[in-house]
């Protein structure tokens, strides 16, 4: 407990003194030499002087850049911290000439320690926040859709039941997920959409690689299993660590591993992207979702078409 504290305080400490008030060598205490930072789909890594460097500049567009560290989770050697940051736009940003409008900016950066610094960090936002305040974007005025009403609607559509599985340092993590689709054949692609308040959420973050396992029809224990907030999912499963780490649970009618690429803020999820490096499937029918609850297919007759 004594560890963790002295990180987090650590954090607290810098992050207040470089953002807060300009003072980023700081972070030199904190970053390994060798620190990357790793950001959206479109940026290049950074090293610890390009981070410094962003730093000052977007402190010269915002000189009253206030962050404040909402909430810091432990998870072995590496920390999530969810954060929001607000100033005012009073200097050239991103070609954007001041406009003196306030800016608030929310997101989470996944740390990993080394030896006692920190020595990769990955950091995901919602960029629109940024560029509806800026002026740069706007959004349509018109009221919200019903909540229950996009539910129900979605409720409608049919779907596969996937587990997305990941290594966590030799301990296995994954969680239910039917928001699964292909992109791309050529090359093959995929995509996955995460809950970020799952705790299976910062150790997808952090990983090169996922599996993704589309349950067969007699896995409804294993659905139920992964949809709940079970502290070991994986006790009494039967499960292989897949060619890159990944446990690919035993019995699912196919299985990838997927070489993660992108991570995307969307909401309240993220979306993962990745390429596929591995796959399997067996002549066993799908388990299906719809509209709340689960079904055997295996009986049914396809339509002429």
């Amino acid at each position: 407990m004594t560890h963790t504290l002295d990180r987090t305080a650590r954090i607290r400490s810098a992050w207040q003194a470089a953002w807060d008030q300009g003072r980023v060598e700081a972070l030199d205490e904190l970053l390994s030499p060798g620190y990357v930072r790793r950001r959206g789909p479109a940026a290049a890594p950074q090293d610890r002087e390009q981070f410094k460097n962003s730093v000052r500049a977007i402190r010269e567009a915002f000189p009253d850049l206030h962050t404040e560290i909402e909430e810091i989770v432990e998870d072995g050697e590496g920390l999530a911290i969810r954060w929001r940051s607000t100033g005012s736009h009073t200097g050239d940003f991103l070609g954007v000439p001041p406009t003196g409008r306030p800016v608030e900016v929310s997101g989470a950066t996944f740390t990993h320690f080394d030896g006692g610094v920190i020595a990769e960090e990955w950091v995901t936002w919602d960029p629109r926040q940024l560029l509806e305040a800026l002026g740069i974007i706007t959004t349509t005025q018109e009221a919200a859709v019903d909540a229950d009403l996009v539910r129900g609607v979605h409720r409608k559509f049919i779907t596969g039941v996937t587990v997305v599985t990941t290594d966590d340092g030799g301990t296995p993590r994954g969680l239910a997920v039917n928001a699964f689709s292909s992109i791309s054949l050529d090359p093959p692609m995929v995509l996955v959409c995460v809950q970020r308040s799952s705790t299976t959420h910062p150790a997808l973050h952090r990983a090169t690689h996922l599996g993704i396992n589309i349950l067969a029809a007699g896995q409804l224990d294993v659905a139920k299993v992964f949809a709940s907030k079970s502290d070991d999912k994986f006790a009494g499963l039967s499960w292989t660590a897949g060619t890159h780490g990944a446990p690919l649970i035993d019995g699912s009618c196919a299985q990838l591993e997927v070489e993660i690429g992108e991570r995307l803020e969307a909401g309240s999820h993220t979306v993962f992207t990745g390429r596929v490096v591995a796959a399997r499937h067996e002549d066993l029918a799908p388990l299906v979702y719809s509209g709340g609850g689960f079904f055997d297919i295996s009986n049914t007759a396809p339509l002429p078409w």
